[in-house]
């Protein structure tokens, strides 16, 4: 691979500004709006597109109005070769995502519980030998007191206790490399502690802590393997190219667990074999796109060389609609390459590519802010929901909450719960609110205008298909101006990699309620691709004051 294919990747390297069309050589006051619009949004998809490369390839694209298509399958034709037969191909049941934790957590877990018997370990020791804890002490002495009890991580350290997966953890290397931690505490009490009593206390509780520890590390490793042969840290891969490379990941990804190959596509059927391991190979990358069991996927990786540049070009502007992380597989040296979107999997380098690397830590800060957050709010609000409930049931007939199927995280599809504000019609067809819309009841006016309406969608949070603060769920088959929103905007996917929310950066934003044209369409993306980019828990808590003061009304908006 080359040095310029890496740097389009970001390895190890700067990633480049790359102007949008024509618009690049002008200065900001020389721009229209529309084109000011259009690199805004090109800014923010190449956030989440080929790093380092202008996701644009026709310069006649800078134009674009807000009111034209933005959508690229006319520019970027499907891959196929000659003479190959596209035949239907049916891929597997993928209906439900089953519990998925990270391969490292596991690892990390038990680097946390060692650090706290060390710690634990000191305090007893200072307790007995000087009679006072770590706390009191000066910090010379409890410097030593803890010192000595890290003698048991330096022991797990030497003995890379801690560079294993799931699948190749065992609990003899744990026991082992506390044995050593054990031999080398005493050295380290008879060398750090502050005086003979002291030292004799280390002596005395640190072999006692290794045999508390290593019988803790025995029983994780039990776990951790039983966990994995049930498939709970292996995700759910699609490859696209059925190649030499992928053949060889799919063999690595059996043999370790670490990925489930669950279906295989290639655009060159007449060159492909008709599968690799236990997986079919079938279908394009049109198929997959189509495939509704897409949402369940937690990467795709394509396995085409990079030598082939245009063909792998094309597939990723193709995926790139989709919501779900794209990986391309690097064939090169992958020992040297490094980079901030350079990551291993199967032991393999992979580059992403579009979407963006999960943040485990930032993911869970947001569910437990979610689950915290949104069950103090669900209990203040229980008796206000109590009565907006009687008013709904007094004011109309119908069921008192509104169940919706929504677009959630990865196009998952989830469904969303609204207090009623509408008349029941339930052989009703889809329309959006317009202002003054005959169907709202009176008690729904208020509701909508002050967002109550959403007050339902609390339980949703809570049970994790959605958030406090995310890009607003839309509902399946919504449209502006008669088109599918996909349809107008190419990076419209790119707002369901993350969960979607109460309240979003585009409802504080003057974003909120019905997108009737190609330009609401386009500024609702705008906010929502700022805030899947920026992200982090200070943003969210500013969404969350400043969405406060709609709770009073909001004439400005229909809703």
């Amino acid at each position: 691979m080359s040095q310029t294919a890496l740097q389009l990747v970001g390895a190890d390297l700067e990633q480049e500004e790359i102007g949008f069309g024509p618009t690049q050589d002008l200065a900001p006051q020389d721009l229209t709006p529309e084109q000011t619009e259009a690199l805004a949004l090109e800014a923010l998809a190449g956030q989440f597109g080929l790093f380092g490369l202008s996701v644009i390839a026709d310069e006649s694209l800078w134009a674009l109005s807000a009111e034209n298509a933005y959508r690229f399958e006319d520019e970027f034709p499907a891959p196929t070769a000659a003479n190959d037969t596209q035949q239907s191909f049916a891929f597997p049941a993928l209906t439900k995502r089953g519990l998925h934790i990270d391969a490292t957590a596991p690892v990390r877990l038990i680097q946390a519980l060692d650090w706290a018997v060390v710690l634990l370990t000191a305090q007893l020791a200072a307790l007995w030998g000087a009679g006072v804890g770590l706390a009191e002490l000066p910090i010379g002495s409890a410097f030593g007191f803890v010192l000595a009890a890290s003698a048991l991580k330096l022991g797990l350290w030497i003995t890379e206790s801690y560079r294993v997966s799931p699948a190749r953890i065992k609990a003899e290397r744990g026991i082992g490399g506390l044995a050593l931690g054990a031999i080398l505490g005493l050295g380290g009490a008879a060398l750090f502690a502050p005086d003979a009593r002291a030292a004799a206390a280390l002596c005395t509780i640190i072999p006692i802590a290794a045999i508390v520890l290593g019988g803790v590390h025995a029983a994780l490793a039990v776990w951790i393997r039983a966990l994995h042969g049930k498939g709970v840290f292996s995700e759910n891969i699609v490859l696209v190219g059925a190649t030499d490379v992928a053949q060889r990941m799919a063999e690595r990804a059996t043999k370790s667990g670490e990925a489930r190959i669950v279906a295989i596509v290639d655009d060159r059927l007449s060159r492909s074999p008709s599968r690799i391991g236990e997986t079919p190979v079938g279908g394009s990358v049109e198929d997959l796109l189509a495939w509704d069991g897409l949402p369940n996927v937690d990467r795709i990786v394509i396995t085409v060389t990079q030598k082939a540049e245009g063909r792998v070009k094309q597939m990723i502007e193709r995926l790139r609609t989709a919501p779900n992380r794209v990986d391309l597989l690097l064939d090169y040296q992958t020992l040297s390459v490094r980079g901030a979107k350079v990551d291993r999997l199967t032991g393999a380098a992979v580059a992403c590519v579009s979407g963006r690397p999960r943040n485990h830590r930032r993911a869970l800060v947001k569910r437990a802010q979610d689950i915290v957050v949104g069950a103090l709010l669900l209990a203040a609000f229980a008796l206000p929901m109590v009565v907006i409930a009687a008013a709904i049931k007094f004011d109309s007939r119908g069921p008192v909450l509104y169940r919706q199927r929504r677009h959630g995280f990865n196009n998952r599809i989830i469904t969303v719960l609204k207090f009623r504000s509408m008349r029941h019609d339930p052989n009703a067809a889809f329309a959006q609110v317009t202002a003054n819309d005959p169907r709202i009841t009176r008690i729904g006016a208020w509701l909508r205008r002050t967002s109550l309406d959403e007050l339902p969608q609390l339980i949703n949070v809570l049970r994790g298909e959605m958030s406090l603060v995310g890009p607003r769920p839309h509902a399946i088959g919504m449209k502006a101006a008669e088109r599918d929103l996909h349809d107008i905007v190419a990076e419209y996917a790119h707002r369901h990699r993350v969960k979607p929310g109460i309240t979003g950066w585009a409802q504080i934003n003057g974003s909120r309620g019905p997108v009737e044209t190609p330009a609401d369409v386009r500024r609702r993306l705008k906010l929502d691709l700022e805030y899947v980019s920026r992200a982090s828990l200070w943003m969210d808590l500013e969404i969350l004051v400043r969405t406060a003061p709609m709770l009073f009304g909001d004439t400005d908006t229909t809703r």
